[in-house]
């Protein structure tokens, strides 16, 4: 029993449980982060909310909900009780929308390998940049509040994409493992020792006290280095 206890209260096995159990935690909560599907209206994250009938509703915390009527040919936006209607003129080689505006202008969008570009009626390119001045969206004359490519980005899941990149948390994990490995182990000191060559050039081929005085520094460095890398997965 008491060496049971004493394997229990070991550092190792005390940080891997809790490596464990954070790692359970942050990957459960995270999920839904990272799997679910969005899009940006002006400036707003939309989520898909529900579908009702033909119609599947987005939600957005910061703006009203968005509407989009599904048919076999066309499907119809609604934002703040205006209608964009958009029409798929073509799928291959190109695809390629057009999109009807409330005002009565008229649009292309063409899907170039994945980037949506906006076309006025005299085929000119739309600039889909939007400026702001102290968080405030300054529209200027003849621009629309929402691109055309917003709007056909809306109507069609195709163009929606998750947010994040959780390869960053298996990287941060890694490096908590090597980082803690280089700091508590010292026959993993002895063996980073060996990969480094140093031994080939040095008059005593066995690591010094300073040596394992800097790999321990170093593997805080690189466990700290990594609770920074996962933060970049969000």
């Amino acid at each position: 029993m008491t060496t049971w206890l004493k394997k229990i209260q070991s550092p190792t096995l005390i940080f891997f449980s809790c490596l464990l159990v954070v790692s359970v935690i942050i990957g459960f909560l995270s999920k839904p982060y990272f799997t679910e599907h969005i899009f940006y209206a002006d400036n707003n994250k939309y989520s898909f909310d529900h579908k009702q009938g033909n119609q599947m509703i987005y939600r957005s915390g910061t703006a009203d909900s968005i509407q989009v009527q599904v048919e076999q040919q066309k499907r119809t936006v609604f934002i703040s009780d205006q209608k964009y209607i958009i029409t798929e003129l073509s799928s291959t080689p190109i695809p390629t929308y057009s999109v009807s505006y409330p005002n009565e202008r008229k649009y292309e969008v063409q899907d170039q390998s994945g980037l949506l570009l906006s076309f006025d009626e005299q085929g000119n390119i739309v600039n889909s940049v939007s400026f702001y001045v102290n968080n405030q969206r300054v529209i200027s004359e003849g621009e629309e509040r929402y691109s055309p490519d917003t709007i056909v980005t809306a109507a069609y899941p195709l163009y929606h994409y998750t947010q994040g990149e959780p390869v960053y948390l298996f990287l941060a994990l890694a490096g908590l493992i090597f980082g803690w490995c280089s700091f508590y182990y010292r026959k993993f000191q002895d063996i980073l020792f060996l990969l480094s060559l140093r031994w080939i050039w040095v008059n005593d081929p066995e690591p010094s006290d300073f040596y394992y005085l800097m790999t321990k520094i170093g593997g805080i460095v690189v466990m700290v280095g990594a609770i920074g890398v996962a933060f970049k997965a969000f």
